[in-house]
């Protein structure tokens, strides 16, 4: 299996670290990389990438298995509209910037045939999975979550708080909730671009509070999640489940190579995506909802 990665900043480069763990292990045979960077693509040449390149054009010769997007979010959607004609892909999140860029590429990969999937890594959390496990399809009646980072980098490269954060979280409660009705009942969005967000959402019958900022120096990933017998706070990041009050630290794999793994298995046929481009598109559809304050949202009706 041959990786490409385009975009080597901060993900990009955690990209490269696991992939060349798992070609240590046989699960991959060649990895290349592009950036227009010279110094980056020189840093990844000295782990042991096998090809690096300027213009992701030049790579596309090599014929790659896998292409993984991990450059700013505006240029999700031109990468991903030439490369899927030669290769199945991973987008990191979002999957592109804007919703109706997310459908055309849902409609050439049915064309085409090809495999995308998205990278919300946060499916892979052990947390989240103990959560989901330990619910067992039982339905929420209130969910609220809080995802608060500082921002480091250029908010233009991250379009928003929404788009950079919060979507996280919606796509966790979509899984979670798996309902394609939802309201925007109310939003306060501040900042331009907008770097703290509250939304209320109702997703079907349940109720949802979003909170996401760039705006406070305190790092907090969190779900609390109420049933009509119990409740659970899920800490996503120090990865901790407390279940009606009782404290479970969660050990668990790296995310990024479970995700990767999981991609790799799909590609070969082995397992069946946990999350691919619908459901990408279901939660950027959401995060559009919210931008535009959008009453209803059918998640039913985008991909129809």
């Amino acid at each position: 299996m041959k990786v490409l990665v385009v975009g080597i900043g901060s993900m990009g480069l955690n990209h490269i670290k696991v992939l060349m763990q798992l070609k240590k292990e046989g699960l991959v045979t060649e990895v290349y990389a592009v950036d227009i960077d010279r110094q980056r693509l020189e840093a990844v040449k000295g782990q042991g990438v096998d090809l690096t390149f300027t213009d992701y054009h030049d790579a596309i010769k090599y014929k790659p298995d896998l292409g993984i997007i991990a450059v700013p979010t505006t240029l999700h959607y031109s990468v991903a509209s030439e490369l899927m004609n030669h290769m199945d892909l991973l987008i990191e999140k979002p999957v592109t910037e804007r919703l109706d860029e997310a459908l055309d590429l849902y409609r050439k990969s049915k064309i085409l045939g090809r495999k995308i999937l998205v990278g919300h890594i946060e499916r892979f959390n052990p947390v989240y999975k103990a959560l989901i496990n330990d619910v067992n399809n039982e339905r929420p009646i209130y969910v609220e979550s809080m995802r608060i980072n500082r921002l480091r980098g250029n908010p233009q490269s991250y379009g928003n708080v929404l788009l950079d954060l919060g979507i996280h979280d919606i796509d966790l409660v979509l899984d979670m909730v798996n309902e394609d009705k939802v309201r925007v009942l109310s939003t306060v969005l501040r900042g331009n671009p907008i770097t703290t967000a509250w939304a209320l959402l109702s997703i079907g019958d349940i109720i949802y509070v979003l909170h996401a900022s760039w705006d406070y120096e305190v790092r907090v990933r969190k779900i609390h999640v109420t049933l009509r017998n119990r409740y659970y706070e899920a800490d996503l990041l120090n990865r901790v489940l407390i279940r009606d009050g009782t404290r479970h630290v969660v050990e668990g794999p790296d995310q990024l190579r479970q995700e990767l793994i999981h991609v790799l298995s799909v590609l070969r046929g082995v397992e069946r995506p946990i999350i691919d481009i619908t459901d990408g598109i279901k939660a950027l559809a959401v995060v559009n909802g919210i931008l535009t304050n959008s009453p209803i949202i059918d998640l039913g009706e985008l991909l129809t």
